[in-house]
């Protein structure tokens, strides 16, 4: 399934694309064997949160210093602590999963690179859109007031806009290396927490509470989802932030 939706945003791009490339005024050396294509994989979120992150990414050269490029795959982020936390017994997390989707419109420095894109230093504008939820059983302990078992869900969506500065290396004409080492970007938090069980409605909002501060402290950028005084036993919450994009990509160019 995921070879087939590759394949047809491929096509889609490639398609859309072709025209431009053959405007007046803008050609390729030997635009018949000239390689505009790069397929790649963003290793930062498979080494930076979880290695079930895979992220496939494309790119397509439009004129001799521009291209357009989108990335899409699942996308986790680490598991709550799991471990026990004063009275909180917090459980391995089963439920859990995510998706990404970003594009960049990159300008290459026809004056800065020895050779056209997709090679040599480039900036450009980018968009991106992440989805993440989770839920975790969390056991009441050395509590006379409430016994139980607590069940924690949350939602996460996160999309952002900014601009990038990066490298791409072309190494012997296909292999590929992308470097993005700067991205800073406006961002738009969604978070909806939940917390369910047989418990004491009255202190459900503590144990949030609490549950909040660990996430704050265990998932990178987590604290600046929600602000703290804001925090509730069923519901969402919407801020604004600053972000940053740094991506690592191994490609194959053809």
């Amino acid at each position: 399934m995921k070879k087939i939706v590759l394949v047809l945003i491929i096509s889609f791009v490639s398609g859309t694309y072709m025209q431009l490339t053959a405007q007046k005024g803008f050609q390729f050396p030997d635009s018949v064997k000239y390689r505009k294509n790069v397929i790649r994989w963003n290793l930062a979120p498979f080494l930076l949160w979880s290695n079930r992150n895979i992220n496939i990414g494309y790119e397509r050269v439009l004129k001799p210093y521009r291209s357009f490029s989108i990335n899409a795959g699942y996308f986790e982020l680490p598991s709550l602590t799991q471990g026990i936390f004063d009275s909180l017994n917090i459980q391995r997390s089963g439920k859990k999963w995510g998706f990404t989707v970003s594009g960049d419109y990159r300008f290459y420095f026809d004056k800065r690179n020895k050779r056209m894109a997709p090679d040599g230093l480039y900036w450009g504008a980018y968009g991106s859109f992440h989805h993440y939820q989770f839920q975790n059983d969390i056991v009441i302990l050395n509590s006379p007031e409430i016994q139980g078992v607590l069940n924690f869900g949350a939602n996460l969506n996160i999309l952002s806009g900014g601009v990038e500065l990066g490298y791409q290396f072309i190494i012997k004409e296909r292999l590929s290396i992308d470097l993005v080492f700067l991205g800073p970007s406006i961002s738009v938090y969604t978070t909806k927490m939940t917390l369910g069980g047989d418990i004491d409605v009255d202190k459900e909002n503590e144990y949030l509470q609490a549950i909040y501060d660990i996430l704050s402290g265990t998932i990178p950028g987590f604290d600046e989802l929600v602000d703290k005084g804001t925090v509730t036993a069923s519901g969402t919450n919407f801020s604004f932030g600053l972000g940053f994009r740094y991506l690592i990509q191994i490609g194959y160019r053809f």
